[in-house]
């Protein structure tokens, strides 16, 4: 065997490795699962007492993996995405419940030992096992993450998850993509034992060689199912036949809360399971295993065949391919290291959440800021963070102490010569940051990086103060930190590649995905969102009404309107940045007067309380529409003023023409930069793919001639620029092969 290795110890205890040769993660593509299923013939006669080839009886198979972190990553994407037709993907999906079906066939215990993530196909061949182990250690987790790729589970999850944990557990699993670690999987019922990773494997042997007994006899040594759990909603009755209806109709109500109905997914899903049935009270209410597994594999053939899941699975892979990037032009290597102590300069809103997103990631931070009262609101914000962590149960106290005492505050440089990298988070002013870096050189080592979160100034103008400007990068993170998963990484005129890929590395080693942009005015996300809002200006200006507005790019599928994105980020802060834009792109990022008084009178949005709208209750959570922000911006709303569809082109192919520009002016390196920092870093709708791919499924001809209808109603802002009309010659973005 190539990427299997069994043996059998003395005790008629079978350990069988996995290890996919090649790979970082184990997964199973075609030729592991042909070599999977020649085992499992080999295994199908080594139950009995004695063996008809004389080979040694195994009493009971144990799996481990031999990949640091990781037990079995799911099915190999590709095959999922080479399945044209809903035809193929069921066939696909069968081919892979066979197998599976033969593993829960073998006439001896079989248990799974995961000591790392078990995803998609991993954990449907988990709960096709006897028993499921799982180690405490956090890189151990075990999930059906189907659905975030607009498919539901194929080889028997659909089946077997509410079998083993009960409906309303499964459709919480299932329908969120949601994973588990060792503790919380025992606690679901889902894991049958969550033990120690110290000594892990000898701990599972010893598991085993206890329960064997019960193994061989069926019984259940998970715990009991806690049931109910689809919003607090408890009690065994519900698992009933007469009350399940309940069950699912909530399910439904909040997938639709959730998606909009955008994302079909989770509600082939509820439909497929509810079919199905499930076990109660050691009855099967529903359909048999086989009947039960056909009926999956067809609602996993139809999801896999529509665009959303091929949108998805784009996302996937250029999430995956930033993984595997140096950031750096044709994945250039340079010695880069993964950073242990860093600092950050400034405490306030961005300053604050850097230091709280590194002290997460394990990195020890030290905080500096020249006021002592901005660094008690820096360690009480990351204080905020941590707590809610604790509460959801995501980290333990100890666990959310030590993340607290990993942040060092100072208001003075001493001990920063033993910094790996510095972040600077001060004002958003040219002079002020150019000071304070030209300070810092002074008491950091001199192959320490230096990077600038600066959300709209150029970095080599900045740069251009320092003695080394070549340590000198941009790293732009989003508001807010913990949450947003973007970060721009800016090449300055003098920066390194050094600088660029330890920024780059860097970024990934805390959790974010980043993207490398050259420095000009907005970057790459501020520059298509500066068209995008200015256009809501206008609009607004116009007398569109903001509650046609917002609900219009909500249904299109964005994660807010313009209006709320404006109070969130702050007016304040966009009228600085549309400032710039105006400076550096001329007539066509005019920024419009719609705002002024507004600013005048300090409705900044969400953080100030009011802007458009007025934000109360528990972290400003709850908001409301002020019906008074049309009389203070001197507009007349006019109900109905332009249809829904005017409204999102209005906006979107604003952002798509400019976007055409990013890359002609290389900006970024490809439209898959551009479609990664859209849907990273705005939200971006990603059952569209991205903004590149959206306007590619669209068409670039229709695009063009829809742009020049708008120029003819609105203006010369709307002119399709050169390189969108260059791109639609080529074939689009994407061509096609």
């Amino acid at each position: 065997m190539k990427h299997f290795e069994l043996n059998i110890r003395a005790d008629k205890i079978g350990i069988l490795y996995f290890d996919l040769q090649n790979e970082k993660v184990n997964k199973f593509n075609r030729e592991v699962m042909a070599e999977f299923e020649a085992l499992i013939k080999t295994l199908k006669s080594r139950g009995a007492e004695r063996t008809p080839s004389g080979e040694p009886v195994i009493e009971a198979l144990i799996m481990f993996s031999k990949k640091p972190n990781n037990f079995i990553a799911g099915a190999d994407i590709n095959l999922i995405q080479s399945a044209k037709t809903a035809e193929a993907a069921t066939e696909l999906a069968r081919a892979g419940q066979n197998l599976i079906n033969h593993w829960e066939d073998l006439p001896f215990p079989r248990i799974m030992a995961i000591n790392g993530s078990c995803m998609g196909g991993g954990c449907e061949l988990s709960l096709a096992s006897t028993a499921i182990v799982l180690s405490d250690d956090p890189s151990a987790r075990i999930g059906l993450p189907e659905t975030l790729l607009g498919i539901i589970p194929g080889m028997g999850g659909c089946v077997r998850m509410p079998w083993k944990v009960g409906i309303a557990t499964a459709l919480e699993l299932i329908l969120a993509g949601k994973t588990l670690t060792g503790p919380k999987a025992e606690k679901a019922g889902l894991a049958d034992a969550c033990l120690p990773k110290e000594n892990f494997e000898e701990n599972v042997i010893q598991w085993v060689q206890k329960n064997l007994d019960r193994m061989k006899r069926g019984e259940r040594i998970a715990r009991e199912p806690k049931l109910g759990g689809m919003g607090g909603v408890a009690g065994k009755a519900l698992e009933s036949p007469l009350m399940r209806g309940i069950v699912f109709k909530k399910a439904r109500t909040g997938v639709m809360a959730k998606t909009k109905g955008q994302y079909p997914a989770p509600l082939k899903a509820i439909e497929v399971i509810q079919e199905i049935g499930t076990h109660y009270q050691g009855r099967l209410y529903g359909l048999e295993r086989d009947e039960a597994l056909i009926t999956e594999a067809e609602g996993f053939g139809k999801m896999a065949a529509t665009d959303v899941s091929k949108n998805c699975i784009k996302l996937f892979f250029l999430t995956e391919g930033v993984k595997k990037a140096t950031g750096l032009p044709g994945n250039a290597q340079v010695p880069t290291k993964k950073i242990q102590t860093a600092a950050v300069l400034g405490a306030g809103v961005m300053g604050g959440g850097i230091s709280q997103l590194l002290a997460d990631k394990g990195v020890e931070v030290r905080m500096k800021d020249i006021q002592n009262s901005a660094l008690e609101l820096g360690v009480h914000s990351a204080m905020v963070l941590f707590k809610k962590a604790y509460k959801k149960r995501i980290i333990t106290e100890r666990q959310m102490q030590q993340r607290l005492n990993r942040i060092a505050p100072t208001t003075d440089f001493a001990g920063f010569k033993t910094e790996e990298f510095v972040i600077e988070a001060v004002v958003e002013k040219m002079e002020i940051k150019q000071s304070v870096l030209k300070e810092l050189e002074n008491y950091i080592s001199d192959d320490c990086v230096v990077a600038t979160n600066t959300s709209s100034l150029s970095v080599s103008k900045m740069q251009s103060a320092m003695k080394n400007p070549s340590r000198f990068a941009g790293m732009h993170f989003f508001n807010p930190v913990h949450k947003m998963p973007l970060v721009e990484v800016i090449r300055g005129e003098k920066s390194s590649d050094f600088a660029v890929s330890q920024a780059f590395q860097f970024s990934k080693q805390i959790g974010k995905y980043p993207i490398v942009v050259k420095d000009s005015p907005g970057f790459l996300v501020n520059r298509l969102l500066g068209p995008y809002l200015i256009e809501a200006a206008h609009m607004m200006k116009e007398g569109v009404r903001i509650e046609e507005m917002d609900p219009a790019l909500l249904k299109f599928g964005m994660p807010m309107g313009p209006a709320e994105l404006i109070d969130e980020v702050g007016l304040d802060i966009g009228d600085k940045v549309s400032h710039i834009l105006n400076e550096g792109f001329g007539e066509r990022m005019k920024p419009v007067n719609t705002f002024e008084k507004l600013l005048e009178l300090k409705r900044f949005g969400k953080k100030s309380g009011t802007g458009f709208y007025v934000y109360s209750g528990k972290d400003k959570s709850e908001k409301k529409l002020d019906p008074q922000v049309y009389s203070i911006m001197g507009v007349q709303p006019k109900a109905n003023l332009i249809p829904a569809e005017e409204i999102v082109d209005r906006g979107v192919l604003q952002m798509v023409n400019e976007a055409a520009r990013c890359l002609e002016e290389k900006v970024v390196a490809s439209p898959d930069d551009v479609d990664l920092g859209m849907v990273m870093g705005t939200g971006f709708p990603p059952f569209r793919g991205g903004l590149l791919k959206y306007a590619d499924d669209r068409g670039l001809n229709e695009i063009i001639e829809r742009l020049k209808e708008l120029q003819g109603k609105y203006g010369m802002r709307f002119e399709p620029s050169q390189a969108l009309l260059d791109y639609a010659r080529r074939g689009g973005f994407y061509p096609k092969a």
